[in-house]
């Protein structure tokens, strides 16, 4: 990853952070830009062992994402996990944080492996449906390549909406009443995605028989 992509990335996971309910509610309150960054370059290098970043072809939007069976943290990455959250994060926040992403971890399917989405970000200057749809096909093309279901989870509702048109489904939803914030919990399945790119295929081909 170049130079420039690096922080043209970590400004548009900073900004997604910044719309995220569930990282705003945690974070600390006297310096936001320096605790945003400071979440957003953890994410970043930890998930870059995993080769779990991909930037769209117009660097509009970006993924961070790995496989369950990736997901696997050092006594490195625990020191430097501690360390962003004593900078970043309210210390209040620590064991009620910890908490709810155990919890949250206990509702997923127990799938062997899985793709997990962890965070979409995108440039707040641009709008840009192919870079959403370059973001779509990758993800996609990865599932069927890998035979793997995809799990995402998102407490904004723009979000919800727009995972449920390209054909997640909601498996759970949580309201945490201690943080006041609303948790959905979504699938797309492999053995789905397959049957819907099947249907596809014979549709096409059955339209060219036609012609």
């Amino acid at each position: 990853m170049e130079n420039s992509d690096r922080e043209l990335i970590i400004g548009m996971v900073s900004e997604a952070f910044r719309q995220n309910p569930r990282a705003m509610a945690i974070m600390k309150k006297k310096d936001p830009v320096r605790s945003l960054r400071l979440m957003t370059e953890y994410a970043y290098n930890l998930v870059e062992k995993f080769d779990g970043i991909y930037l769209s072809e117009d660097k509009s939007t970006v993924l961070f994402y790995y496989l369950k069976s990736q997901y696997k943290r050092s006594f490195v990455d625990y020191i430097k996990y501690g360390k962003m959250f004593m900078r970043a994060i309210r210390p209040s926040q620590l064991f009620p944080t910890l908490k709810r992403e155990k919890y949250i971890a206990s509702l997923r399917p127990n799938y062997e492996d899985y793709v997990y989405v962890w965070i979409l970000g995108s440039d707040p200057d641009k709008t840009s449906i192919r870079g959403l749809a370059d973001i779509r096909d990758h993800l996609y093309g990865l599932s069927e390549r890998l035979q793997l279901p995809i799990l995402i989870e998102t407490t904004i509702e723009k979000l919800l909406r727009l995972y449920k048109y390209v054909g997640f489904e909601v498996y759970h939803q949580w309201h945490d009443e201690e943080a006041d914030i609303t948790v959905w919990l979504l699938q797309r399945e492999f053995e789905k995605a397959d049957e819907e790119r099947k249907a596809k295929k014979a549709n096409k081909a059955k339209v060219n028989n036609e012609d």
